[in-house]
C-alpha cells in the first residue's frame, strides 16, 4: 500500500489493444465492509490492472485476493492508522481526496457516498462517478443528525460551505451513474445532474436455494441506527417469532438492550455462512430505507423472500406478494404483520431467483462497460449545469 504516489500502470501485451484505456478506481474509504466496498472489490476483479485510490484503508477488511500494493491512500492514512476515527477526519477528507495524485490515466471510475467524486483527475482524464447516494450528512441533515441535534445545529455553517463545494465538484464529473432510480432522483435534486442507473451486481451463483428451513427470520446489516433494526427487533418481540441478526456495528449495545428472548445476535459471519442462513430462513427483514439494498436481491437469489418498506430502492427489487413482501409503514406493527404473512403465504422460488438474476454481476459489468465506453467516445461538455440552477438549502432532500 502506498501513500500519495500512485503505482505505475501494469504493462499490457504488446500489440494487444486494452478493453479500455488506462483506468483507475477510486473509493471514499475502506474503513468498513459494506455493500459499497464489496462492489469495489468486484470492480478490482473486473479491471485487474487498474490502480486504486482512496482516503484511508483498514487492511483488515481487504480481501485476500486484492494486492494491497494496488492501493494509493491520502495523506490522512498515517493519522487514521494511528487510531484517529474516521468521523474525526471528516472535515478534511474531501481536501485529502483532492490532493491525491492519480498519475496519467485515461479514465477514472469513482464510487461515492461521501467524497470519492472529489478526486481531481487531469483535464484530459474522463471521470465517471458511480454514486451510492449524495453524502447524507450534507443533504439529509434531519435524518443524519436525528439523535445529535445539537451537533447538527453547531456544524450547520461549515456543512453549508461543504455543500457548495460538493456541488461544484459534482459538476466536474463527466458522467454520473446511480445505483438505483431512487438514488438517481437524489442526484437530480441535489446536483441538478441526470444519472444513468446501473444496479450493483450480486453474485447470484454464490447462493443456492434449499428446501431446508431454520424456522427463523433473518436480518443481515451493519448495526447502525440508519438500518432501523430496532423495528425488526420490536416486531420479533411482539410476535414472539425467532429472529437472527448477522452483523456488527456501533448500535449493537442499544439493539441488544431492546431484544427479547427470541432474538439472537450472531455477529459477523463469512459469506458462505450468510448465504446458508439466507437459504434456510423464513424471510429476510430489511427495515431501513435502502438506496438499493444488495441483501434484498441476495436473499431472492437464495430462494427466500425479503420483507421491506415500500420505498427507497426496495421497491425496485420487490413486487409485493410475488418476489417478497412490502410494508406501507415503517412501524413494528407493520413488520410484525408482514412476518405473519410470510409464514402463511408461500412465494415461488423460481420467481425469487428470476428476480435476483436481473441484478447478476454480469448484468452489472455489461452495463458499466457500456457507460464507460460511451463516456470515452463522447465526453460530455463540463459545466452544463450552473450552481445557480441547483437546489437552495431550503429545498434539500431531507
Amino acid at each position: 500500500m502506498s501513500t500519495t504516489t500512485p503505482p505505475s500502470p501494469a504493462e499490457r501485451t504488446p500489440g494487444a489493444p486494452p478493453p479500455f484505456p488506462r483506468i483507475g478506481l477510486v473509493h471514499d474509504y475502506f474503513s468498513q465492509l459494506g455493500g459499497a466496498e464489496r462492489m469495489v472489490f468486484r470492480l478490482a476483479t473486473m479491471f485487474p490492472d487498474a490502480p486504486m485510490f482512496t482516503s484511508v484503508v483498514d487492511p483488515a477488511i481487504l480481501p485476500a485476493s486484492l494486492d494491497p500494493a494496488r492501493l494509493t491512500t491520502s495523506r490522512l492514512q498515517r493519522t487514521f492508522a494511528a487510531g484517529l476515527p474516521l468521523k474525526a477526519l471528516a472535515p478534511v477528507l474531501a481536501g485529502a481526496m483532492g490532493d491525491i495524485d492519480l498519475g496519467d490515466l485515461d479514465v477514472v471510475l469513482s464510487t461515492s457516498s461521501a467524497f470519492g467524486h472529489r478526486i481531481r483527475p487531469r483535464r484530459s482524464t474522463v471521470h465517471v462517478c458511480y454514486c451510492h447516494t449524495p453524502p447524507p450528512f450534507l443533504y439529509r441533515r434531519d435524518e443524519y443528525f436525528a439523535s445529535r441535534r445539537l451537533l447538527g445545529s453547531t456544524t450547520a455553517p461549515i456543512l453549508g460551505l461543504m455543500r457548495r463545494r460538493d456541488r461544484a465538484a459534482a459538476q466536474g464529473v463527466d458522467r454520473y451513474v446511480a445505483n438505483s432510480s431512487f438514488t438517481a432522483d437524489r442526484v437530480r435534486r441535489n446536483y441538478g445532474i441526470e444519472a444513468d442507473v446501473i444496479y450493483p451486481g450480486i453474485d447470484t451463483a454464490a447462493f443456492a436455494p434449499t428446501t431446508e428451513r431454520s424456522g427463523r427470520f433473518l436480518a443481515v446489516a451493519r448495526l447502525r441506527p440508519q438500518k432501523s433494526l430496532d423495528l425488526a427487533i420490536r416486531a420479533a418481540n411482539q410476535t414472539g417469532l425467532p429472529l437472527d441478526i448477522i452483523g456488527e456495528g456501533s448500535d449493537r449495545a442499544r439493539l441488544e438492550a431492546l431484544a427479547g428472548p427470541t432474538v439472537r445476535f450472531l455477529g459477523r459471519r463469512s459469506d458462505a455462512e450468510v448465504a446458508d442462513a439466507m437459504a434456510r430462513c423464513v424471510a429476510l427483514l430489511v427495515p431501513g430505507i435502502e438506496d438499493f439494498g444488495m441483501v434484498t436481491a441476495e436473499v431472492q437469489a437464495a430462494g427466500r423472500p425479503p420483507i421491506g418498506f415500500a420505498g427507497g430502492g426496495t421497491i425496485e427489487i420487490v413486487t409485493d406478494g410475488r418476489t417478497g413482501f412490502l410494508v406501507s409503514e415503517r412501524t413494528s406493527d407493520a413488520f410484525a404483520g408482514a412476518m405473519r404473512r410470510a409464514l402463511d403465504e408461500e412465494i415461488s422460488v423460481t420467481e425469487l431467483v428470476g428476480s435476483a438474476r436481473r441484478f447478476d454481476i454480469e448484468v452489472f459489468a455489461s452495463g458499466l462497460r457500456r457507460v464507460l465506453a460511451d463516456a470515452v467516445d463522447a465526453r460530455p461538455p463540463r459545466g452544463t449545469t450552473t450552481l445557480e440552477a441547483l437546489p437552495t438549502d431550503d429545498r434539500l432532500d431531507r
